[in-house]
């Protein structure tokens, strides 16, 4: 074979590749999953270790992730700091963590605390990933969540986010909870429960709204009424 006609069957194959521009991008202020029930009010789970869920990507994007969440189960902080953990699960190696800091320091959307990555990491498509969480028993959690079949992604008490995940009837048995020891830890956690679920403990997102809790608007709040009065003052 001639070496132009090679590299003309090479180039070829390469424009019919998936290219991360050619697919959608994710849209600010999403989420893996949104709860469709009140997390609180269920049962909650003191189990200490690593848990979380497993979901395949969706073939349509190409993920990306700069927010890291843990569950704050009546929205008045957390007692401690929580180790959150995204694995690819070809390699089991870890892609991305942060630790969502004791308190209500952290941002509060949607009922989780959340820390921001350094940078974003985007995830291939049609890819299994897991994500989890450090728990100790303390900051309890609302327990294992889950769908019905067929599914169109809020079939039940979980809505999905299709940027993330694949949905639609007969992909249920990709999304599923996770869990391990805590002595396991950073090894991706094994054990699972499920079908359609995940145990809402740990979450992911992609350039949150930071919201200040409601104390920090009312002390920025007075601070701007102080400016104000003293630009007046001067005035005057």
């Amino acid at each position: 074979m001639k070496p132009t006609t090679f590299l003309t069957i090479l180039a070829a194959a390469l424009s019919l590749a998936p290219n991360p521009t050619a697919l959608a991008q994710t849209i600010g202020n999403s989420m893996l999953y949104t709860p469709n029930v009140n997390l609180s009010s269920g049962p909650q789970n003191g189990f200490v270790g690593t848990v979380g869920g497993i979901f395949l990507t969706s073939y349509s994007y190409y993920p990306q992730v700069n927010w890291l969440g843990y569950y704050d189960q009546n929205g008045d902080g957390l007692a401690s700091s929580h180790v959150v953990t995204l694995w690819d699960n070809n390699t089991q190696g870890i892609i991305a963590t942060a630790t969502v800091p004791a308190g209500t320091a952290a941002p509060l959307i949607n009922g989780y605390r959340w820390a921001q990555l350094a940078s974003t990491v985007t995830l291939n498509y049609g890819s299994y990933y897991v994500i989890g969480a450090q728990t100790d028993g303390v900051d309890l959690w609302g327990d294992l969540i889950a769908n019905t079949s067929p599914d169109n992604g809020n079939n039940g008490q979980i809505t999905w986010d299709s940027q993330y995940v694949q949905l639609g009837s007969g992909w249920e048995f990709t999304r599923a909870g996770r869990y391990d020891s805590a002595g396991n830890y950073p090894m991706e956690p094994p054990n699972q429960s499920g079908s359609d679920a995940i145990y809402p403990v740990a979450n992911l997102g992609y350039n949150l709204s930071a919201v200040p809790e409601p104390t920090t608007l009312s002390v920025l709040g007075l601070g701007a009424s102080a400016l104000l009065i003293t630009r007046r003052r001067r005035i005057g």
